[in-house]
């Protein structure tokens, strides 16, 4: 489902949860190819504290958790990073960052929960093989 382009004019642009860098190792989902199908010419960011989980991920994870951070690394390398305030845990400010009018890209499912109540827009792996914005 491509995104409504009149309900969601607005959007400044698409943050990636740390579960959305994993999305390409555990799916073979190219998730900036798919956000580029959903949210057409609107930029993918990445926040500091989605790159400190991916971090700590690589260094203390399990062998899967480790390579799945290492390719979610890679993917963040050719993202801007987004300036939010570091004291905040990686959920709220994601929160704010939807109130803001940015689509954030995640599949946790209290976040998601999170942000709908927020009244902010979600991008989510569907089937396990695309995304979808709701």
């Amino acid at each position: 489902m491509e995104i409504d382009r009149l309900r969601y004019s607005k959007v400044k642009g698409v943050v990636l949860d740390t579960n959305m860098l994993l999305v390409p190792y555990y799916f073979g989902v190219d998730v900036l190819e798919e956000i580029g199908r959903i949210v057409p010419g609107t930029k993918v960011y990445v926040i500091p504290q989605v790159l400190k989980e991916l971090d700590k991920l690589e260094r203390e994870g399990n062998q899967r958790e480790r390579l799945g951070a290492r390719i979610g690394k890679r993917i963040a390398e050719k993202l801007e990073v987004l300036s939010v305030e570091e004291e905040l845990p990686t959920d709220a400010a994601l929160v704010e960052l939807a109130k803001k009018g940015y689509v954030i890209a995640t599949n946790d499912r209290e976040l998601k929960r999170r942000i709908w109540e927020a009244g902010g827009v979600v991008a989510y792996l569907r089937e396990k093989n695309h995304l979808e914005v709701g």
